[in-house]
């Protein structure tokens, strides 16, 4: 395994991280805030040093990654980018220490959204915008990981999203490097629509980017205390039409504009995933009405707007969840690692995989009907391989071993069982939000100990590079020296 391609391809990010942190130093001199425009200044010099150090130590003509090669990569680069990222909040005139710098930064680029800053008004608007920048940018990292390396991967069923020309009868479906080209155009072009709209409805412009920058990405890294609790309705409509078309497949929207509407009514995870968010609504809004002294309209914005934020892993909240009762903090908590759909910027298992566990389930059950009886389960009209199915069941077998295992790590840190099993499941979902004293809506990530915030960041990697691309490295086969012109594959 070569190593030295990690280092330099780390080294490449970091040098474009580097440059980006000026931006936010600039507008904190602009604000004559100069602590934190040196901080920033600072941190910017550090990470594109070491970054163009990389680069000159470990440049090579390296040619085509291998599979364990991408892993080692994958996994790395997340790493090094959120240890360097941590800087600016490290350096800063009102400093966190090291340890709730990464988990900030760390929170920030997984797009989880928990953060460590108690007090974000009294913060310059320099980190505020960094703050937005970071999930905005993880957001990019995740489009290109979900639909560039996890397929050739094969990671829990995400070879159905292959996008390469192994296919030869999808004529619609162009390469992966043209997805992911037009994706970015279109995750731009709905970045500067939102802002505009938010600007629209009562926020400045400062404010509506930094909502937006952490909205089109389902973030949730709020400039304001109280996350969305303080705009007014139709501000969280814009944001809640905004976190639903990004918790959906961005491609969807290539389809639209080349009004392909087949490919999108046919999609199974996206008809799942409309009708589980208008039947969701549905009952959260009737449940509100029948336990809240609150209107029609008002309960359907509180329904729609904190289910799909919390679906899509985003974590923004327009009210205070733990006051609606027991069924609801019970509904959240089971909503918090489900995620939105393969192929958005949301994290959790994705709904896909729901519907593969259904149809592989179902055939399963069939047979045990008609033995002898032949069925052929289909998603999207293509046959579901052996290989898809136990990829999906293997997948879900270690989300359930890592949210185990966490809780007794948790539990043996010192934090109850309600705190434990939210911040497992909103680390391990990428969501953010959690329940009870000490980090639900009256407590704070920032109250746990340090023990527990470096596991949690690491909970963070593991659930936003789907597990098995973190988990494989720690395998000893993944560290054999690879034999050539054997015929064998890397594993």
């Amino acid at each position: 395994m070569r190593a030295g391609i990690t280092f330099f391809v780390s080294g490449c990010i970091l040098i474009i991280f580097g440059l980006v942190m000026m931006i936010p130093g600039f507008l904190d001199f602009s604000d004559r805030n100069i602590g934190s425009a040196k901080a920033f200044w600072q941190a910017g010099g550090v990470t594109t040093f070491f970054g163009a150090l990389f680069v000159t130590t470990f440049y090579n003509k390296y040619e085509k990654l291998s599979v364990r090669e991408m892993y080692l990569t994958t996994s790395l680069v997340w790493l090094f980018v959120c240890a360097f990222c941590a800087l600016p909040f490290f350096f800063g005139p009102n400093a966190l220490n090291y340890t709730d710098s990464f988990f900030e930064a760390m929170s920030g680029l997984t797009t989880m959204g928990a953060t460590m800053i108690r007090d974000l008004s009294a913060q310059p608007r320099g980190i505020l915008l960094w703050r937005g920048m970071l999930q905005w940018f993880g957001g990019v990292g995740i489009i290109f990981i979900a639909l560039g390396i996890l397929p050739l991967l094969r990671i829990g069923g995400m070879q159905l999203y292959a996008t390469e020309s192994s296919d030869k009868s999808d004529k619609t479906l162009p390469k992966t490097s043209q997805i992911i080209g037009m994706i970015m155009i279109i995750y731009v072009i709905f970045t500067v629509i939102c802002t505009i709209l938010l600007h629209l409805s009562e926020l400045d412009w400062f404010e509506a980017m930094t909502y937006t920058l952490c909205t089109i990405p389902t973030g949730g890294f709020a400039p304001r205390n109280s996350s969305a609790m303080e705009l007014n309705a139709f501000s969280q409509w814009i944001m809640t039409f905004f976190m639903f078309v990004c918790g959906m497949p961005l491609m969807v929207s290539y389809f639209l504009f080349k009004k392909n509407w087949n490919y999108v009514k046919n999609d199974m995870q996206i008809r799942t995933y409309t009708y589980f968010f208008l039947c969701s609504t549905a009952i959260l809004t009737l449940y509100l009405i029948l336990t809240q002294d609150i209107s029609l309209f008002t309960a359907i914005r509180y329904s729609a707007f904190n289910f799909i934020s919390v679906v899509t892993s985003s974590g923004f909240l327009n009210s205070d969840i733990e006051s609606w009762g027991s069924f609801a903090v019970m509904f959240f908590t089971f909503l918090l690692p489900i995620g939105a759909c393969s192929g958005s910027t949301s994290g959790g298992i994705k709904i896909f995989r729901f519907n593969i566990m259904y149809l592989s389930s179902m055939q399963y059950l069939r047979r045990k009907i008609l033995p002898h009886g032949i069925f052929i389960a289909k998603y999207n009209g293509k046959p579901l391989t052996e290989e898809i199915s136990s990829g999906v069941f293997v997948f879900m077998a270690i989300f359930l071993l890592s949210f185990l295992l966490s809780v007794l790590v948790l539990a043996l840190i010192g934090l109850d069982f309600i705190t434990s099993v939210s911040a497992t499941l909103s680390s391990l979902g990428n969501t953010g939000i959690a329940f009870g004293s000490v980090i639900g809506s009256k407590g704070s990530f920032a109250n746990l100990p340090d023990s527990a915030k470096w596991f949690l960041s690491y909970n963070m990697m593991l659930g936003r590079l789907e597990y098995m691309t973190v988990f494989v490295l720690l395998l000893p086969l993944a560290w054999r020296k690879e034999k050539k012109n054997t015929g064998s594959t890397a594993f």
